[in-house]
């Protein structure tokens, strides 16, 4: 049986990463599957270095930035390459994360599909606690959405509001769903259709070292830091909301900063900031004394499977939002709203932190019990199972 994979065509790792693990940890033993990657060029070469098939199509809009804001020519564009994707693989199955146009591929051609889908999208969190002007975080950036707006036509490519896609609000219906976490932090609603059609993998991370070279940089690094504390900062590799103002916080109040996040201040307090784009996150929050992010489905698990304290950063991005809240509900993290939402969002953070330096920001009974239910979430894990409900 042939299957092609297809990540969100702009998400970055955070789309790939997840289906990466999926074939590598749970499909690459199935021998009854012949699985085929749709990426781009350099997400290809990784792959197939790693012995994992590929599309031979460049699924990238690098040489195309002028059609970037011609939503109608994305759509047409990117169904073009899935279109040849299909011809060239034939599947009998589909697995993606939040490719919004590959029903598209899969329903017309009687297809049935797997996808990748987090809890976060169904608002099940208790309504004292939500913000109606929140938005998606996929939507986040175009210039046309205001928050609050919900007939804005934010983004066509996403809401599909052209009649001619309108059956493609089926996206969220697939025949399998698998969420890359756990029951107790991605809450599905009580009142859910079809709830035996949605498997928890746990989180699909890559539990990665830093290099050779990375080594000695953070080696060098924290011994010129020897005794701070040590917070790591990010903001992933596709939100870039500023971040400068926390990073000087801590700089001024001598703690040594890792973080993924450019910024002036990286430069006036460099012995104290190390800065790297990409870090092997799983290695730096285990470094880490505490780790502030913005609740992206992957990072908010690495805090809490090494134990450490984490504060989640407001975003306004309700699939984000939704699940800090659940954190700090928890007890596992502490949320700091983002300043639209609310103006007191600095006396906020700072009650955080002096909470964080007496050690009663998070319960480790909690953290301890969510490591557990991680651990036995992976484990038990069966794609076969989740295949097979998709094929039936």
């Amino acid at each position: 049986m042939k299957a092609l994979t297809i990540p969100y065509f702009a998400g970055g790792l955070s789309h790939l990463i997840p289906l990466y693990v999926l074939q590598q940890k749970y499909l690459r033993k199935n021998s009854e599957v012949e699985n085929h990657f749709l990426v781009d060029s350099n997400s290809q070469r990784f792959l197939m270095m790693q012995g994992i098939s590929c599309v031979p199509i460049n699924y990238s809009f690098e040489d195309n930035l002028s059609i970037l804001n011609e939503s109608l020519i994305i759509k047409n564009y990117v169904m073009g390459i899935e279109r040849e994707a299909y011809c060239i693989v034939k599947p009998s199955l589909v697995i993606e994360d939040t490719s919004f146009l590959t029903p598209l591929i899969a329903e017309k051609n009687n297809l049935p599909r797997i996808s990748i889908q987090r809890t976060g999208i169904f608002r099940s969190i208790d309504k004292r606690y939500r913000n109606a002007s929140h938005m998606h975080s996929l939507e986040k950036g175009s210039s046309s959405y205001k928050p609050g707006d919900v007939n804005s036509n934010s983004s066509e490519l996403l809401t599909y509001s052209n009649p001619d896609f309108r059956f493609l609000q089926q996206y969220a219906k697939p025949k399998a769903k698998i969420i890359p976490g756990i029951p107790a932090i991605e809450r599905l609603p009580e009142d859910i259709e079809d709830k035996e059609s949605y498997f928890y993998s746990g989180p699909l991370l890559v539990l990665d070292k830093p290099s050779k070279n990375l080594t000695i940089r953070l080696r060098e690094f924290l011994n010129n830091n020897e005794k701070k504390p040590i917070v790591f900062i990010t903001t992933g590799t596709v939100d870039k909301t500023p971040i400068e103002k926390y990073i000087e916080f801590f700089v001024k109040r001598n703690y040594a900063v890792i973080t993924t996040c450019s910024c002036v201040v990286n430069e006036t307090y460099a012995r104290q900031i190390f800065y790297n784009k990409f870090l092997p996150l799983h290695h730096i929050c285990g470094l880490s004394d505490l780790v502030i992010h913005q609740c992206g489905s992957g990072m908010y698990h690495y805090p809490i499977m090494n134990g450490v304290p984490s504060l989640t950063i407001g975003t306004q991005c309700y699939d984000r939002e939704d699940i800090a809240i659940r954190l700090q509900e928890l007890g596992v993290s502490g949320h700091v709203p983002h300043p639209d939402d609310n103006p007191n969002y600095w006396t906020i953070f700072l009650e955080l932190i002096n909470r964080f330096e007496s050690d009663t920001l998070i319960d480790y009974d909690v953290m301890k019990k969510l490591q557990s239910e991680i651990a036995s979430t992976m484990t038990n894990f069966e794609m076969g199972k989740v295949i097979q409900y998709a094929l039936a």
